[in-house]
């Protein structure tokens, strides 16, 4: 029996030895894929990575990835069939941070840069309700508050807790709570319906203040 087993194992080696064929053996699958590195401006601290690790944990098609807040870049592996540097890219930036591809020498390309869109305008300003940007996703996954004109929502700054308003940054509505994110603007507060956006405005607060109607000295003020 075992003399049976060897030889049948030996038959189809005898056979390419006699028809001159190589033997080829499979190649195994690559399941690596491709890496990239983004370059991402705003990341102030350990949450803002973790922000950016759990939006790329997320995104569909990449498989691994490395976020540095001292170089203020993310190595990221991802499958070339299911996405690109491009769309990773304007992935992350859909948290608010700003995202390009970085070159393989070092700079960054232009034209791999995610650009905030900017609303229309109508008389200067945006509607209360409306977003500051539209591409702007990390409003805790939409999910702070109700959106649209609202009878007895106040309108910031100005408001004190317990009130219901309009956040500056998302136009989610929400009740002020003492815990609520808050910012100084020009010796009157405003509030945030959440940490993303507060940091948004931090990042963006030039905008937001133009875009609200708020053309005024700003002056951050940590919550205690």
């Amino acid at each position: 029996m075992k003399h049976r087993i060897v030889l049948g194992s030996l038959i189809p080696a005898l056979l390419v030895l006699l028809t001159g064929a190589p033997i080829v053996s499979a190649a195994p699958s690559s399941t690596t894929g491709e890496k990239t590195t983004l370059t991402i401006k705003g990341m102030t601290c350990g949450g803002c990575v973790a922000t950016v690790k759990l939006k790329l944990k997320r995104t569909v098609g990449v498989t691994a990835y490395e976020v540095s807040l001292e170089r203020g870049e993310a190595d990221v592996t991802y499958d070339p069939d299911r996405t690109d540097p491009k769309k990773i890219a304007e992935s992350v930036s859909e948290t608010g941070f700003t995202a390009s591809v970085k070159e393989a020498d070092g700079s960054r390309n232009d034209s791999s840069i995610v650009r905030t869109p900017e609303p229309r305008v109508e008389g200067g300003r945006l509607e209360p309700w409306e977003p500051i940007d539209v591409a702007f996703k990390g409003c805790s996954e939409s999910a702070c508050g109700v959106r649209g004109p609202i009878a007895e929502t106040v309108v910031q700054p100005g408001a004190q807790p317990g009130q219901y308003v309009y956040c500056l940054v998302s136009g989610a509505v929400f009740q002020i709570k003492n815990s609520s994110l808050r910012a100084d603007v020009h010796g009157k507060t405003v509030y945030f319906c959440c940490a993303n956006c507060a940091r948004y405005f931090a990042q963006n607060r030039d905008r937001v203040l133009a875009l609200r109607g708020l053309r005024m000295s700003l002056m951050t003020t940590p919550v205690g």
